[in-house]
C-alpha cells in the first residue's frame, strides 16, 4: 500500500491508501474528480496522470475553463 496526503483547494485536505502501482488518474477517480478537471500537484512540479503514485503530498487544483 502506498499512503499520500492530498491537499484540495478549496476543499481541504485527505489522506488516502492506495495499492502499489496506482497511478494519480485512479487515486483522483477515487476521491471523485474527473481526472481531466483536475491537475496534480508533487512539490511545484505537475505529475502526469499516468504516473504511478508515490508516498508522500500532493496539491491538486481544479481547472475550470469557460467559453
Amino acid at each position: 500500500m502506498v499512503q499520500i496526503h492530498v491537499k484540495l483547494f478549496p476543499q481541504g485536505e485527505q489522506t488516502l491508501e492506495l495499492p502499489e502501482g496506482t497511478t494519480y488518474d485512479q487515486a483522483m477517480e477515487k476521491l471523485g474528480f474527473n481526472p481531466e478537471t483536475v491537475v496534480v500537484f508533487r512539490g511545484e512540479n505537475p505529475v502526469p496522470g499516468d504516473e504511478k503514485v508515490e508516498e508522500g503530498e500532493v496539491r491538486v487544483l481544479r481547472v475550470v475553463s469557460g467559453g
